[in-house]
């Protein structure tokens, strides 16, 4: 009865400690993202706004539907305006939805900001042919983590 029992519990241990780790690994996933990038210099009051393009395999968080590692999606862009145009530094925003309408929506809205007489401001469109946002690979922040304890430990 007593080994039953704590058979029981052990295989209840290993069923949990299994859905733990799948459920760590299921909190983000592939998706095709639709991307705006705006870098502004204010140095030279000059806006920059990327054509809408969409960008495969790119990893989102599924539960906030928020982009991962999105800041070097930002960078992409500001090494691109950087090494192109001088007038710099560039702060660069990046503006992504997996919902085409929302975007072309969001894409309109950013004209309408930026593209008004008397406001000072000079636009470029920098199209697709220039300016492409690329996929980056993800790698899980645990998996660094764990990386980064292993040569603390070893010193």
């Amino acid at each position: 009865m007593k080994n039953s029992l704590k058979l029981i519990c052990l295989s209840l241990l290993c069923l949990l400690g299994s859905q733990s780790v799948e459920a760590k690994q299921r909190k983000v996933a592939q998706k095709s993202v639709y991307m705006i990038g705006v870098g502004i210099s204010f140095v030279d009051s000059t806006v920059f706004i990327t054509d809408m393009h969409r960008v495969d395999s790119v990893t989102v968080e599924k539960k906030t539907k928020f982009l991962m590692d999105r800041q070097l999606y930002s960078f992409q862009l500001q090494r691109y305006l950087e090494a192109n145009y001088k007038g710099g530094p560039y702060v660069p925003s990046v503006f992504f939805g997996t919902d085409r309408k929302k975007m072309d929506r969001k894409y309109l809205s950013l004209h309408k900001r930026y593209f008004q007489k008397g406001n000072g401001l000079r636009m470029i469109l920098v199209d697709q042919r220039q300016f492409r946002f690329k996929p980056e690979k993800y790698i899980e922040q645990e998996i660094a983590e764990a990386e980064t304890s292993k040569k603390k430990s070893k010193k």
